[in-house]
Formats: C-alpha cells, sequence, structure tokens
C-alpha cells in the first residue's frame, strides 16, 4: 500500500470486550501514517492480500486504518499499534493492472484487541474507543489560536477552519500537527479531547517558535548553521 496524499490499550481493549460494548471482526490496514476521526486518506491499493480484503468490504464497507509501530508496510510483517480508526469507503476506482485507488473517511477511534488467524489478510477483534473527559470552547480557542501562529510562521495566509464541538475539533486539529508517527499516534490515544488539545496547542506552539528562530537567521531555514 502506498498513501498518496501512551498507555497500554491492551487492557483497556480487553476491559471493553468484557463489558457492554461488542467487539467488531474488521480488516486492518497498517500503514506508515496516523489518521483521524474525521480525516480523508486516499490509498492506492496493489498488494495481492489487500486486494482480496477489497472484494469483501467494497462498496461501501469499513476497515480499520492503524499506524505500525514496527515492520514494513509492503510485503512483510507489521506490528501495528493498538489503537486505530475505523474508515469508511467514499470512493473507489479500479485501477489498469488490477490496483485500486480508494477514498476513505475516518469515523471513529477503535481499540485493537486480538489478531485473527488463518485469514487471507490482516482482522482483528477491535473494540470501540470513545474518548474519556470533556473540553470547553477555550481549549478549542487556544489551540486553534496556536495552529495560527504556526500556519503564519509558515508563511500561510489562511486561517484554519475547524468545527468548534470539542470532539470533533481535538481530532481535525491533531491532523493539521507536523511530526513523524509516534508523535502523531500519542495524539490519537490521548484519554480525551482536553488532553489532546492541549498536546496540540503545547506542540503548535513549540513549532512555531522554531519556524520564527529559523527565519530570523541571515538566509533564513535554508541558511547553514554551525553546531560550533
Amino acid at each position: 500500500i502506498r498513501h498518496i496524499d501512551g498507555r497500554d490499550h491492551l487492557e483497556h481493549g480487553a476491559s471493553l470486550a468484557g463489558g457492554s460494548i461488542a467487539v467488531m471482526d474488521l480488516p486492518v490496514f497498517a500503514l506508515h501514517t496516523v489518521v483521524f476521526p474525521g480525516q480523508q486518506l486516499g490509498l492506492h491499493v496493489f498488494e495481492e492480500r489487500y486486494l482480496r480484503m477489497l472484494e469483501d468490504a467494497l462498496p461501501e464497507g469499513s476497515f480499520v486504518v492503524v499506524a505500525i509501530r514496527k515492520g514494513q508496510e509492503v510485503g512483510g510483517p507489521a506490528e501495528p499499534y493498538r489503537v486505530g480508526v475505523r474508515v469508511r469507503i467514499r470512493d473507489h476506482e479500479e485501477q489498469e493492472g488490477g490496483s485500486c485507488t480508494l477514498e476513505v473517511q475516518g469515523e471513529e477511534r477503535v481499540a485493537l484487541v486480538a489478531p485473527l488467524e488463518g485469514r487471507p489478510y490482516p482482522r482483528w477483534e477491535v473494540s470501540p474507543f470513545p474518548d474519556e473527559g470533556g473540553a470547553g470552547t477555550d481549549d478549542v480557542e487556544a489551540a486553534l489560536h496556536a495552529l495560527d501562529r504556526f500556519l503564519a510562521a509558515s508563511g500561510e495566509k489562511d486561517t484554519a477552519a475547524v468545527d468548534h464541538e470539542p470532539v470533533a475539533a481535538s481530532f481535525a486539529l491533531a491532523g493539521a500537527v507536523p511530526g513523524l508517527v509516534p508523535q502523531r499516534q500519542a495524539l490519537l490515544e490521548a484519554p480525551g479531547a482536553g488532553e489532546r488539545l492541549r498536546l496540540t496547542r503545547e506542540i503548535l506552539t513549540r513549532e512555531a517558535n522554531i519556524l520564527r528562530v529559523l527565519h530570523s537567521v541571515p538566509g533564513g531555514p535554508q541558511a547553514e548553521v554551525s553546531p560550533n
């Protein structure tokens, strides 16, 4: 597959499975990227195992996208993180040579409980992983302000338009955060919107400060800076 565009959750997943929340059996895509609820993602699928998966999931089915903790995205084993996002297929198009392009949208956070053996493609038992705790509009506004400052430091003139409902806003703003997979995964796994918005604000503020320092160096961010 090629993309175009904390805490231990095993115990939490097990407690969900043993409670009143149903465990689902879903296909799992493991990628070197993190997707958030509400986010859209383009995928180009060409591996045989995942083409088999699409035969079962299309036309409007769902599967889980989860980031890879270690391992390969194509042609080899991969160990996924244990929190991902259930996505819904919005559109698809078959390509010459048998591959397929997809447009998917993140719907809800899920915990991976246990892998299912003997399947032609990865499938897991998964449980919903709802946010815990809340956040207020002040938390959203503070994170939005941090994003606007980061965009300004990046040279972007447009401000961000984000739903002010705290949970939706927390995922939308987390999706705008630059960073490597572990950093973005930590935002996905944050217990609730309040913590996610706080972490997002801190990261965006730090990145904006770094950009301002780089732009203050003669020659801008491309200038060579000696460590001595």
